[in-house]
């Protein structure tokens, strides 16, 4: 457990991140295309700050090669990041020639709650939020937006506001308290 909680795993001292990856591939494609690139970029963010749990959900139906409709781009990274476990793919069957298409919005929350993670996603899940009052303070608390400038994953610094917690202490199981702001005394 000792070696768990050193590299950030689900004991460790980071939480454990879980992405909607339909919402972040949409956003980084301008809501014009699937860019798997977007998940990479995210994925890379949270790697780079130390996290070790990551994961990334997006409907099977993403595996279909592209349709005029439904562009993809990059298809090839969603392939590399099931190969290195962190993508998951939400079940999706075709049912007389229609898409039958699993929630993946529901699995997202109940892994993050499951696990005291954060989500990562620019959807507010207000539809989970009235189904469940437990997960109703989940999303509310641990929801990190984001935004894409370029190719770069952006999250806010203050993901709850100005009076939250900073976005190392968002991100952590273990928050630092925050450094005193001295005030002169004006006597």
């Amino acid at each position: 457990a000792e070696l768990e909680e050193d590299c950030g795993g689900p004991a460790g001292s980071l939480r454990p991140i879980v992405i909607d990856g339909s919402n972040v591939a949409m956003s980084h494609g301008n809501k014009e295309a699937f860019s798997c690139r977007g998940i990479q970029l995210a994925v890379d963010w949270f790697r780079d700050r130390g996290h070790t749990y990551i994961k990334v959900f997006v409907p099977s139906w993403r595996k279909d090669p592209p349709r005029s409709d439904t562009p993809i781009r990059e298809q090839h990274v969603l392939e590399a990041l099931e190969r290195q476990a962190v993508l998951v793919y939400t079940p999706s069957r075709k049912v007389n020639g229609k898409r039958v298409v699993c929630y993946d919005d529901r699995y997202i929350v109940k892994v993050a709650y499951e696990l005291d993670g954060v989500i990562v996603s620019n959807d507010n899940y207000r539809d989970l939020q009235s189904e469940n009052p437990e997960w109703k303070w989940f999303i509310e608390q641990r929801l990190l937006m984001f935004s894409f400038v370029n190719d770069r994953f952006m999250p806010p610094d203050d993901p709850l506001g100005r009076r939250g917690p900073t976005l190392s202490n968002f991100l952590s199981r273990k928050p630092k308290p925050p450094e005193p702001s001295w005030q002169h005394c004006p006597y």
